[in-house]
């Protein structure tokens, strides 16, 4: 009944709304939306019947503007329908191994689909519009993980995941120092917490003229500080490389001096910090997180051992306890298998990793500058969480599979003298000339 109504409640807003809206922004405000409640309303913390309304709310909005006329050529939507591909092998998998796991993968096919869609045939002040939205939501979270640390001492509004043993995961940050307690805003645990601030960061320095220089870089340090304290090394690690590409791939006139200068700083950086870096480094070779995650390494060859079918298909989805029990997976007394290209063998099999992989090659393969940077978050935490059935992280994953070029909309400019594309506006998704705008 809840599920119910708040489906009609958000298609009755969303109706309205679409008819007040420009059709070129119909797109970007029902995305903002949608991430707004993933990211505050879907997580395991949430209880279920907030999460179950808040993922058919998001269906609702987002089928309602993807639906939407619109007047604007937009390129093939080849990453959505790679993303449609996935998980088309993965329902049937769902329904050939595990059945009763139906309504979840329904409902995670249905949140990235049609994020991906929406995405796809966004306009360019649909995407302004988003890229607006994501700062806002990052530094939002931002500064809610600095009251959770210094005031509240719990997350909002949720509280802590209770485990099926009564504890809750409340651990110590590894990154500062201190001893704090690693802090997770609204979206249930530390490290989605973490991607999702790396994330808007990553957007906000691709646009680096969508606000005034200090704004960017007071922005930037919130959103640097909020990922330090989620205590995710593995999320800083997919940010700089995040970074990287965003260097490399910036305006030529620019590029030279930016790798040189990120260069130097760098130095600097380690030259001052060589002590605590290494001992970071120790600490983070003699943790348990580490020898899991290394353990589900090391699970590859077992699984792939399986009977040929069960192998090539997987044992189901939810399998994992199964799987535990048969001694296929790491033994350490820690039941959460840490990696997703690992998980996805366990419960899809050799079929649905190569499905997942390509879904994710071919959206880096067609995605504009923003969207590979994205993903390159997104692909460097495949290795060290389970990010898949988590509908905040699917959605950005797949969405910016699917965020292809779009010609540049100046911030400001009046809904009437925005530019209209056409096919011939849709460049190459490579290194931005000298002196054009960067993507």
């Amino acid at each position: 009944m809840v599920a119910a109504a708040a489906g009609a409640t958000v298609l009755l807003v969303a109706l309205v709304g679409g008819l007040l809206l420009p059709s070129d922004l119909r797109r970007g405000v029902a995305l903002v939306a949608a991430v707004a409640v993933l990211v505050s309303a879907s997580s395991p913390s949430a209880p279920e019947s907030v999460r179950t309304a808040a993922v058919v709310g998001v269906v609702v909005l987002l089928a309602g503007a993807a639906a939407s006329p619109r007047s604007w050529f937009v390129p093939p939507p080849r990453a959505t329908v790679a993303t449609g591909a996935l998980f088309v092998v993965l329902v049937v998998l769902v329904l050939l191994r595990a059945p009763s796991t139906i309504v979840l993968m329904a409902e995670l096919a249905a949140v990235g689909l049609l994020v991906s869609w929406t995405i796809a045939t966004a306009s360019a002040r649909d995407l302004l519009l988003l890229v607006r939205g994501l700062v806002v939501l990052g530094v939002g979270q931002a500064l809610l993980g600095i009251v959770e640390l210094t005031v509240l001492h719990r997350p909002v509004p949720w509280g802590y995941k209770v485990r099926a043993d009564g504890s809750v995961f409340a651990g110590p940050n590894r990154i500062l120092p201190g001893d704090l307690t690693r802090v997770e805003g609204t979206l249930g645990h530390p490290i989605p917490y973490a991607v999702f601030l790396a994330v808007c960061l990553v957007v906000l320095l691709a646009h680096p003229r969508l606000l005034p220089s200090p704004v960017v870089l007071a922005l930037t340090s919130l959103l640097v500080v909020g990922v330090l304290l989620s205590g995710s090394r593995s999320v800083v690690a997919a940010l700089v490389a995040a970074l990287t590409h965003l260097l490399v791939t910036s305006a030529q006139s620019r590029r030279l001096l930016n790798v040189i200068t990120s260069a130097v700083a760098s130095v600097v950086v380690v030259w001052l910090l060589e002590g605590e870096i290494a001992d970071g480094f120790v600490t983070l070779i003699n943790s348990g997180s580490w020898e899991n995650r290394v353990g589900a390494l090391a699970s590859v060859p077992g699984l792939l051992g399986r009977p040929p079918l069960e192998a090539l298909l997987g044992s189901g989805f939810g399998s994992e306890p199964e799987l535990y029990a048969r001694g296929l997976l790491p033994q350490g007394g820690f039941t959460v298998i840490d990696n997703q290209l690992v998980s996805t063998l366990a419960a899809f099999g050799v079929v649905g990793v190569l499905a997942l992989v390509a879904a994710l090659v071919v959206g880096f393969a067609r995605a504009a500058r923003v969207g590979r940077a994205v993903l390159l978050v997104m692909a460097v935490v495949l290795f060290s969480f389970d990010w898949f059935v988590w509908f905040s992280m699917a959605a950005l994953a797949f969405g910016a599979a699917a965020w292809a070029p779009r010609p540049d909309v100046a911030p400001g400019t009046p809904a009437r003298a925005a530019h209209v594309a056409t096919r011939q506006d849709f460049v190459h998704v490579g290194p931005t000339r000298a002196g054009s705008p960067s993507r």
